[in-house]
This record gives C-alpha cells, sequence and structure tokens, in this order.
C-alpha cells in the first residue's frame, strides 16, 4: 500500500474490490443469476481481450448490458456508488456484463491515468482509448485473473 491507504498491487485491488462490490451484490440481492453472469464474464473476457482488442471488447461488453432501454449499467453504477439503495428488477445477465465493466473501466483508468476514462460514461471512456498505444491488456491481466479466480471460487456456474 502506498501513503493514504491506495491500494498499489493489482490483485489486492481486485480482492477489495470483488468483496466490496460483486460478492456484496451477490450476497445481499441473493443474486444467484447475477453470480451466475458475473463468473461467465470473469472466465470469457480475459482471453476475448487478446481475441478482439481492448476497445471491441468494452464495446461488446458494453452493448450487452443493454444500457440504452433498461439503464442496466447506471443502475449499477447508482448501486455501488450508494445513490440508490435497491437494484430491484435487475437483469441478472445484463447486471453481471455491468458489474464486470465497472470493474474493469475502474482497472483501465487506473493504468491509463492520462486518458480521460470517466467510469459513469462508458462511450466517453471507449472514445477516450482510442490510439493508446500502451499494451494496456497485458497490464489489465493480474487484475482481471484475480478476479477471475475469485469469481470461481465464491460464485455459481452456470452449467
Amino acid at each position: 500500500m502506498e501513503k493514504g491507504g491506495t491500494i498499489t498491487n493489482p490483485e489486492e485491488r481486485a480482492v477489495s474490490e470483488f468483496a466490496e462490490i460483486i460478492y456484496r451484490i451477490y450476497r445481499d440481492k441473493d443474486a444467484k443469476e447475477f453470480g451466475k453472469s458475473f463468473r461467465s464474464r470473469a472466465r470469457e473476457v480475459p482471453s476475448f481481450l487478446y481475441e478482439v482488442g481492448l476497445i471491441s471488447a468494452l464495446s461488446f461488453i458494453y452493448a450487452k448490458t443493454e444500457d440504452a432501454d433498461k439503464k442496466t449499467y447506471k443502475n449499477i453504477i447508482n448501486y455501488i456508488r450508494g445513490r440508490a439503495q435497491s437494484l430491484e428488477g435487475l437483469d441478472s445477465t445484463q447486471g453481471g456484463y455491468a458489474a464486470y465493466l465497472y470493474l474493469l473501466l475502474q482497472e483501465i483508468k487506473r493504468l491509463a491515468p492520462d486518458r480521460n476514462i470517466n467510469v459513469e460514461d462508458p462511450l466517453s471512456s471507449i472514445i477516450a482509448l482510442k490510439g493508446l498505444k500502451r499494451p494496456l491488456i497485458s497490464l489489465l491481466m493480474p487484475y482481471l485473473l484475480e478476479i477471475k479466480r475469485l469469481a470461481e471460487a465464491t460464485l455459481p456456474s452456470e452449467g
């Protein structure tokens, strides 16, 4: 940890954020289907990032939240940030995508502080990543692989 209590290790950040956000949603809302969806995302996305690239993967994940119609991502953000007390009516599959997108954008924001990443606005964040020359995907992997391990250990599978 560095001054001010900020966790600098990606694995420790993953553990902290998984417990504070994902497992809290799963446990508090008795959201078995959300847990299954998030676990699937955690298993699929790391290799998907390598296959299609960062911008295409982020765009795909954002499209799966169906934010244009159902505001799933905005609902997840409001719940995480304490601006909403409930996730009532949350579509579990879309919620899994939305929660994963949130964690992914949070970590990208840390790794690319020179980009204007706004986790509350995925589209502007995706646009801000255009032309990025750094190998960001490989830098994301320690964080994402720890999220995957935690999801596999604590959340139900879809099978």
